[in-house]
């Protein structure tokens, strides 16, 4: 058994041995070194770091009515300034007010809108919009005294501002010099009233060549009747809308006085004889025409020379403006954003930006300093532009405005179409109209 076992250990192959040879002194070595060696550190491998989520950029929509091109410009120079915040412009060119009425309705209104002046104050009666006051108290570079003040107090209610105006447009009278030249008639200027007004036009008239010296009145357009009685010194409203105040005196010669011209058809067509002419005094068939300074883009390209003036004045020297508001609707999720837009296109350089594409004055006198409402190449008064705005009033904002718009349009209109007097239909619709104003106060 012990030679077996003997020759059995004899028969270990070389390469067993080397293999045993080899571990053994690798034990050894290992050994040694273990005990020589310092203690070892356990290495620690770095994390790999998470990706970090870039910022989700903000986003304002921007509703408003007119073309989208007069704001570019300010939306690119915007976000030099705020490049985390993304603009989405949103024209609505038809049915505006209807549509605007409806998103309001349904809580969907864009975070920033741009309305029309009765809708500023139907929406701050109805809290609709937010109180823009505090936003405005918090910045100390905003100077509301840069403002027209017309334009800056309409659109406050016991303390609360519902909105900011950016640009605007005024009545002016604007003359066809070529045909007062044909006439031998002195331009108007400034200090003229409408016995001046008249006296011209009948010198300039020749109904018989379907030319005239004044345009027609613009029937349905209640509005422009406005400024009429406000430059024979009477008021459409008491100051907080509470009465309607047609029936008196200053309201009803203002509507008879015109009303009688346009029944006589000599000064300016009759309904019936301007029916299908156009616009006559775009056509050159008129020598005057009272409207608002959105003409002068057409007129630049007129053929014939013209020229404007302050509107003649009876008692006072008024005329109707027309505007629009910024306003933060409530319902804008994230108002402080909304706010950095809104103060950046009621701002110095927004607001130039605006109202340099769509040719206007703006509402901050510093901004019309730039002039920006002047048509290179024309030879006119460009400076009775912004003059305007410091005797002018802006369009009315009742309470209940459709339905007392819509009986005080019918009662005009009545004048104008013969049917009535304007003593009969004026004092016949003011309290229908006080009525309703009280209905919804």
């Amino acid at each position: 058994m012990n030679t077996s076992k003997t020759n059995s250990s004899k028969l270990v192959s070389r390469r067993e041995f080397l293999r045993n040879v080899l571990v053994t002194a690798g034990a050894v070595t290992a050994s040694a070194l273990a005990g020589c060696a310092p203690p070892v550190t356990p290495i620690t491998q770095p994390k790999a770091e998470t990706p970090t989520a870039a910022p989700t950029p903000k986003e304002i929509v921007y509703a408003f009515h007119d073309p989208a091109d007069f704001r570019k410009r300010a939306v690119e120079l915007f976000n030099e300034k705020y490049p985390d915040i993304k603009v989405t412009l949103q024209q609505i060119p038809e049915e505006f007010p209807t549509k605007i009425f409806t998103m309001a309705a349904a809580g969907t209104l864009p975070d920033v809108v741009r309305v029309w002046e009765p809708m500023v104050l139907e929406f701050g009666r109805a809290g609709q919009v937010i109180d823009l006051q505090p936003m405005v108290d918090a910045e100390p570079e905003f100077r509301p005294e840069d403002f027209i003040e017309s334009l800056w107090k309409f659109p406050v209610i016991a303390g609360k501002r519902f909105g900011i105006a950016d640009g605007w447009n005024g009545h002016l009278c604007f003359y066809n010099k070529d045909l007062f030249d044909q006439a031998g008639v002195p331009y108007p200027d400034e200090n003229w009233n409408w016995d001046d007004y008249v006296a011209s036009a009948r010198k300039i008239s020749r109904p018989e060549e379907k030319i005239w010296g004044s345009d027609g009145l613009f029937i349905g357009w209640l509005h422009w009747s406005y400024k009429l009685i406000w430059q024979n010194g009477g008021q459409v409203y008491n100051e907080d809308y509470t009465e309607c105040l047609l029936d008196r005196p200053e309201a009803i010669e203002a509507i008879q006085y015109w009303a009688d011209l346009l029944h006589e058809a000599v000064i300016m067509p009759s309904p019936a004889q301007a029916e299908g002419l156009g616009d006559l005094f775009q056509s050159g068939r008129a020598a005057m025409q009272r409207v608002g300074t959105w003409v002068m883009g057409p007129l630049a390209k007129a053929p014939f020379k013209w020229d404007m003036v302050p509107e003649p004045k009876r008692k006072e020297r008024r005329t109707l403006l027309h505007t629009a508001f910024n306003v933060i609707p409530t319902t804008t999720k994230d108002k402080e954003t909304a706010w950095k837009w809104l103060n950046w296109i009621v701002g110095p350089v927004g607001m130039y930006e605006y109202v340099k594409e769509n040719a206007t004055p703006a509402a901050r006198r510093s901004v019309n300093e730039r002039r920006p409402w002047v048509r290179e190449g024309v030879d006119a008064h460009w400076d009775y532009v912004p003059q305007a705005g410091e005797y002018g009033i802006l369009v009315p904002a009742p309470p209940n405005v459709g339905e007392v718009e819509k009986l005080q349009n019918d009662a005009i209109q009545a004048v104008y179409l013969g049917k009535m007097t304007a003593k009969e239909a004026l004092t016949e619709v003011a309290p229908k109209v006080t009525e309703a104003l009280r209905r919804q106060a």
